[in-house]
């Protein structure tokens, strides 16, 4: 599958753009990129070129903090988007609604404990009730197999809830 951005200055490759493939690691660069650099940059790629010391062709990523080009407008190892003459990342954004990030992991382990307690540290305790309430009747009614499913999709689905909580804050 062909990439559709350059793997040394990380924009974006148009169909129309003139690009080329290191014919060893497959990556893809843009014709520009690819004269600029002498070849390949990828780590242990042998036709990686042979680069001086640091040069002002070159600035530091201010999220990851790897060496990318100064004309960079996506960092090529974090994918960050750059603004030009930005030297430090943007303070974190504001969160009026005062929600805070919900912990995937701590969703599983409250699950683990105590089914539908994950669900109550989301904030829906009507949910993490009625499920607590199927998982015991479950378990008189199915005995282990009956239960075992109802408990994996109360692990599954809300650890997926607390991920995309947290992606929509």
């Amino acid at each position: 599958m062909k990439e559709k951005f350059c793997s040394f200055c990380g924009q974006d490759i148009f169909p129309e753009e003139l690009s080329v493939a290191c014919r060893l690691c497959l990556r893809h660069y843009h014709a520009r990129c690819w004269e600029k650099t002498g070849g390949c940059t990828t780590w242990g790629c042998h036709g990686k070129p042979v680069l001086d010391q640091e040069s002002e062709d070159y600035k530091r990523c201010p999220y990851c903090g790897e060496k990318i080009l100064a004309f960079a407008v996506k960092c090529r190892y974090c994918r960050s988007l750059l603004k030009p003459g930005v030297d430090s990342p943007p303070p974190a954004p504001e969160n009026p609604a005062g929600k805070s990030r919900k912990d995937p992991l701590l969703t599983l382990l409250l699950n683990l404990v105590f089914p539908g307690a994950g669900y109550m540290y989301l904030g829906k305790n009507c949910l993490g009730l009625i499920w607590f309430i199927i998982a015991c009747v479950s378990w008189f009614l199915l005995r282990p197999l009956g239960f075992a499913a109802v408990f994996f999709w109360i692990l599954y689905d809300s650890t997926r809830q607390a991920i995309r909580y947290s992606k929509n804050i």
